[in-house]
């Protein structure tokens, strides 16, 4: 008798062998973890053994930029290295070995192209300064020194006898992640009505939140974020945004030039990550599930950190209002603790200017303002309604007549065309992309236009008949506050809104 994990297994094996290759390829990908490459540990030296080493090696105004600028020069180029260190090691009587290798001309060639001349010359001592900075001579020098300066940081696969070690590997910068605090940009009172006075810490020194900041690709983890406020006007200056006003009535504004955004109860992301996840939604036409979900897999599983798609949306929204709000010169203010459903309102009140384009104010050219025409100048020379859009009055649709793609149009006499056509230029405007024509009620039977195309569902008189009534088809019941579905089918009302 065959076991049904076996039989399961079997199964599973036919399914996979019937996939085509694409497929297989995909259902791998999705269970296999990613692979992370191996990297090597940051250079272990004391800073009074580096420090001897750069006074002995370069010139003496050699500065910590150019000192910084060539340490992590070789730490980025570990494979260069292991090019150079090999030719350097004799292994048979053919090989040659010269003071400084092809490979490490190339990387010193490189820096003196990309330096300027005054970082150069500080790389060299004055009895040993040659003619020409970016010549052969210079070249040759600057090898010699970055060879001794990756053989004092240990990027070196072979010992002091020639005997290989271990292949060099990209070297891991997590020792030297920077410890980030969050604070809010202004410094001193902002307040016209105020004093530029100094500002006081609003958290106490123990109950400082720590977050979770993604900066760019980067995650960074037990971030502390602290905020202020003005003793004498009482306005508190935050990350993000700013608050004032009577304690019962505080209003929050959105700052146009944060440099981090809170998207979550201890979440924040930089403008560099907020302005991807614009760019990218509008450029891939994604939904903020669908990049929260790209997000999570390409930089989020291997930090154990996944984006829901709340904060997706929340960033979303937040990094769109800064971006028009600063575009319009507008300071977008709102009531405190507005929800993010409210919020979303209100932005497109304050600056979606009814849906139209601001550029498109006072132009006008013959490909984006044309004279309005209530019949087009041409139509398709057949009447084939299966070619059609929108006119098979929901009834069944033939085949296509014709097969011919490619006839050609012919004009009609439009009403407009005469000399007496009613003249009216088209304005650009924004659609949300969702409704592409007339909305109408949804109760049954019934045409009329919905209040609005935002949210709502029925027209007036069924707003007014419906109320406060269960919206569950065939239902009469009275819905629960909040909602918009009666106690019987919360369930159903909860499983709408995470759709």
């Amino acid at each position: 008798m065959i076991s049904q994990p076996f039989l399961g297994l079997f199964m599973l094996l036919q399914i996979i062998g019937s996939m085509p290759l694409f497929g297989m390829l995909l259902l791998f990908m999705f269970f296999c973890p990613g692979v992370q490459a191996t990297q090597g540990a940051f250079p272990n030296i004391t800073f009074e053994v580096f420090s001897a080493f750069i006074t002995d090696t370069f010139g003496p105004k050699i500065s910590l930029s150019t000192v910084l600028m060539l340490l992590f020069t070789l730490n980025e180029n570990t494979d260069l290295l292991n090019l150079h260190s090999r030719s350097r090691n004799k292994r048979f009587d053919y090989e040659q070995i010269r003071s400084s290798s092809t490979w490490m001309n190339i990387l010193s060639h490189s820096i003196q192209k990309n330096a300027a001349k005054k970082r150069m010359k500080s790389l060299f001592k004055m009895n040993e300064m040659p003619d020409d900075l970016l010549g052969e001579e210079a070249t040759e020098l600057t090898s010699i020194k970055l060879d001794a300066f990756a053989k004092l940081l240990g990027l070196n696969p072979y010992d002091s006898d020639g005997i290989f070690q271990q292949k060099l590997y990209p070297i891991s910068n997590e020792s030297i992640e920077p410890i980030l605090v969050l604070c809010p940009t202004s410094y001193q009172c902002m307040d016209g009505a105020c004093e530029p006075r100094s500002l006081l810490m609003l958290n106490r020194t123990n109950e400082v939140p720590e977050v979770t900041l993604i900066k760019g690709t980067n995650i960074f983890k037990n971030v502390s974020v602290l905020s202020a406020y003005c003793p004498k006007c009482k306005t508190s200056y935050f990350v993000d945004h700013e608050t004032h006003g009577q304690p019962n009535n505080r209003l929050k504004t959105y700052l146009n030039d944060a440099v981090y955004l809170k998207v979550g109860q201890s979440t924040y992301v930089d403008r560099v990550f907020s302005n991807a996840v614009v760019n990218g939604i509008f450029s891939f036409h994604a939904s903020t599930a669908a990049y929260a979900e790209f997000w999570t897999n390409s930089f989020g599983k291997a930090h154990s950190i996944k984006v829901p798609r709340r904060q997706m949306w929340q960033t979303f929204t937040q990094e769109s209002i800064r971006v028009v709000s600063q575009e319009l010169e507008i300071i977008f203010e709102t009531p405190n603790n507005t929800s993010i459903s409210e919020l979303t309102y209100r932005a497109y009140d304050s600056l979606g200017e009814n849906g139209g384009i601001r550029l498109s104010d006072g132009h006008a050219c013959s490909e984006c303002t044309q004279d309005y025409k209530a019949v087009a100048d041409y139509a398709p020379q057949n009447n084939d309604p299966a070619a059609l859009l929108g006119v098979d009055g929901n009834g069944p649709v033939p085949a296509l007549v014709h097969g011919n793609l490619d006839a050609p149009n012919i004009p009609i006499q439009a009403p407009n065309s005469g000399p007496n056509a009613t003249q009216s230029p088209v304005k650009m405007v924004v659609i949300d992309g969702i409704v592409m024509g007339p909305v109408h009620c949804a109760a049954i039977n019934c045409t009329a236009d919905v209040i609005n195309a935002r949210g709502e569902a029925f027209c007036a008189t069924h707003v007014t008949l419906y109320a406060n009534k269960c919206r569950i088809v065939g239902c009469r019941n009275i819905k629960v506050e909040d909602t918009q579905a009666c106690l019987l089918h919360q369930s159903d009302w909860i499983r709408h809104k995470q759709s």
